[in-house]
């Protein structure tokens, strides 16, 4: 999809390479497709000319400024909602006041940039058939069925269609692709399908609040404003990066350090030293992706070996590689360098020697979360905070399911409310299976609203 400046103009986005939020936003208007240009004010020679950060006195960084010569400001705190911080034993961590303020306060920021850009935040109507939270492939995989069968449909989406998914370099393991896909040309084939086919999407939107109606529908506050009701729903908003907790990386996101790859990011590593984290399938497909452009690429896991978390295919393709290496039994435990990543401290499982490696960049696969604890207290969640659904519910066994029939197959604690995806408690985290689930939860729906359910 692609957004657009206003009046055809040029769009700006001005930080610094290492500002909170500065990385993330410029992503955020890459994956969409709009067209701006990065000002590094420690860098960039106009913003040498024009004195700094003179003429931005009074505006909180990143700001954007726009062809009529607007400025909109990054919020107070950026929170970096598509983080979750580890514990370190994998249980889910609750999100504190303070951070949910600057949670809602960024993605409101973020919904702004979008209606300025062009991208649609707005829903046409009031009350839909099923609203989708989420543009991944289980969530697009909804809507594409749920319009194409006449069901007014809502998605929304807090980034770009595609999820996690679209920033994949190659996914080899998807049938019908025998050469593989990437994931942004599978992401951008099936937002077109579920568009051409009646769905509408919103971008760059997020909840703000989400419960029942007196009706029986879902109500939902969007951060554009706007109120909806949905006869149901499906949740398909996917599994968030964990954050790698060492000191040196949060300082340093943007300026070398990158949760997930996207191809923009693996084309400014040629011809450097680039450190990949992480020992399964998404590390793995980074690690070789940027082996094609990078000098040396070494992927560091805690793991005795790849074996134990990365498909066969890819382990044998790494070990073949010439450009890669393996540090397995290992972690980084610091990021160094100034202004901009310089290199890491890794540490030896067994012997606890640590070493110093150069490293241009660091791209972070460590698993993920669902950033869910905004339904705590009214959805049913495992210990790890994804959601409960079907018979899993009964498993459970806290009684919250308030009906006297069973829970369909993907129903969450709360009637009409599907789970699809990697956000649903023993997903299997495959796109097939995702596109397979969005599909059921479609029927689903139908069986729901029929009354059958």
């Amino acid at each position: 999809m692609t957004g657009r400046a206003p009046d055809g103009g040029p769009t700006y986005l001005l930080g610094r390479a290492a500002t909170p939020g500065a990385a993330e936003t410029r992503r955020f208007l890459a994956r969409n497709g709009v067209p701006f240009q990065w000002v590094d004010l420690d860098d960039d020679p106009l913003a040498r000319l024009l004195g700094g950060d003179g003429a931005l006195a009074g505006h909180r960084l990143p700001c954007v400024l726009f062809a009529d010569g607007s400025v909109l400001e990054g919020p107070e705190r950026f929170m970096r909602t598509r983080f979750v911080r580890g514990t370190g034993d994998g249980a889910a961590t609750e999100v504190s006041a303070a951070d949910q303020r600057a949670h809602v306060e960024t993605a409101r920021f973020t919904t702004e940039l979008a209606a300025r850009v062009g991208l649609p935040t707005r829903p046409e109507h009031e009350l839909y058939d099923v609203a989708i939270l989420g543009a991944g492939p289980a969530g697009l995989t909804a809507a594409l069925y749920a319009a194409s069968e006449g069901l007014r449909t809502l998605v929304v989406e807090a980034l770009a269609p595609g999820g996690q998914a679209g920033t994949s370099a190659r996914i080899e393991n998807y049938p019908g692709f025998p050469n593989g896909i990437s994931g942004a040309e599978l992401a951008e084939s099936t937002y077109a399908q579920a568009r051409r086919l009646g769905a509408e999407v919103l971008v760059g939107v997020e909840l703000v609040t989400a419960g029942t109606g007196g009706d029986r529908t879902l109500a939902m506050e969007l951060t554009s404003g706007a109120a909806i009701r949905a006869r149901a729903g499906v949740a398909a908003n996917g599994a968030h990066y964990r954050r790698l907790e060492a000191p040196g990386v949060d300082r340093l996101i943007g300026a070398g350090v990158h949760y997930g790859s996207s191809p923009r990011e693996a084309e400014l590593c040629r011809g450097q030293d680039v450190v990949v984290v992480g020992g399964a399938n998404s590390a793995g497909q980074a690690a070789l992706h940027l082996a094609d452009v990078a000098r040396r690429v070494t992927i560091v896991c805690r793991s005795t070996s790849l074996d134990e978390g990365m498909s066969r295919y890819l382990v044998e393709r790494i070990e073949s590689h010439p450009s890669v290496a393996v540090r397995a039994r290992s972690e980084v435990v610091e990021a160094r360098g100034e202004r901009q990543l310089e290199s890491v401290l890794l540490r030896d499982g067994e012997t606890g020697e640590e070493t110093e490696v150069g490293a241009d960049a660091l791209f972070v696969f460590i698993g993920a979360q669902p950033m869910t604890s905004g339904v705590a207290g009214w959805l049913e969640r495992d210990e790890d905070g994804f959601l409960v659904a079907g018979p899993d519910l009964a498993r459970n066994g806290n009684g919250r399911w308030p009906l006297d029939r069973e829970p369909l197959l993907l129903e969450s604690s709360q009637p009409g409310l599907f789970v699809a995806g990697d956000i649903r408690h023993g997903s299997i985290k495959r796109v097939a299976s995702a596109v397979g689930e969005g599909a059921m939860a479609t029927a689903l729906v139908h069986r729901y609203l029929s009354g059958e359910g």
